[in-house]
């Protein structure tokens, strides 16, 4: 049964497109998926490592504070995560793409034998810019929701993508043309092995 609490994190899909990136692990026994479920979790709250986990060929992502500096930590709600696509980047983000780290839960279910973790992004201008317009191929209505789930002796790690919106209100040509491509690119799924890599990294033993 899907975890209740999912739908809560999860923001209903209105405009654009939807996406989703999921990857499952079945263990041998309830300690071993606890087990399992405990390091995914850790190793989603280490953003500064998601790239190795994700393999070659991925975007590499930083956690940093309200300033821009680069932290090592968990992250927390206000926090922001600058990311660093292959290809051109972002110039109101110089280069990159931000995002910003808006809520999180955590549940434990002993009634079900569930266990539930996920936090939401949403597209963010660069820090100090004072740009309203956030500095990404997204517009401010897109989401990513990142989820680890336990289920009996079941995990899984997913991705949900919500209204993504192509972001054309950037203040420069370049960024407008940029996040077009970049937008559409990842609407019509060319940003899926990226999230499916990653949730599998999670995963592994």
């Amino acid at each position: 049964m899907e975890h209740e609490n999912k739908h809560k994190i999860v923001p209903p899909q209105e405009k654009g497109r939807k996406t989703s990136a999921e990857a499952h692990r079945d263990c041998l026994s309830r300690e071993g998926a606890v087990e399992v479920y405990q390091e995914a979790r850790r190793r989603l709250l280490d953003i500064n490592r998601w790239d190795e986990y994700a393999g070659a060929a991925s975007a590499t992502f930083r956690l940093t504070d309200l300033l821009g500096n680069e932290i090592d930590r968990s992250p927390e709600i206000g926090d922001l995560i600058r990311i660093n696509l292959p290809g051109p980047g972002s110039v109101s983000g110089e280069g990159y793409d931000w995002v910003e780290i808006e809520t999180y839960i955590e549940t434990i279910d002993s009634g079900r034998d569930t266990d539930l973790f996920a936090f939401r992004v949403r597209p963010a201008p660069m820090p100090g810019s004072g740009d309203e317009v956030p500095a990404h191929f997204y517009t401010e209505d897109a989401t990513s929701t990142f989820l680890i789930q336990r289920a009996g002796n079941k995990v899984t790690a997913a991705e949900k993508g919500r209204n993504e919106v192509p972001n054309t209100d950037a203040d420069s040509i370049r960024d407008k043309i940029r996040n077009t491509v970049v937008g559409a690119s990842a609407s019509i799924g060319l940003a899926f092995p990226q999230w499916k890599s990653l949730m599998e990294g999670l995963l592994e033993p």
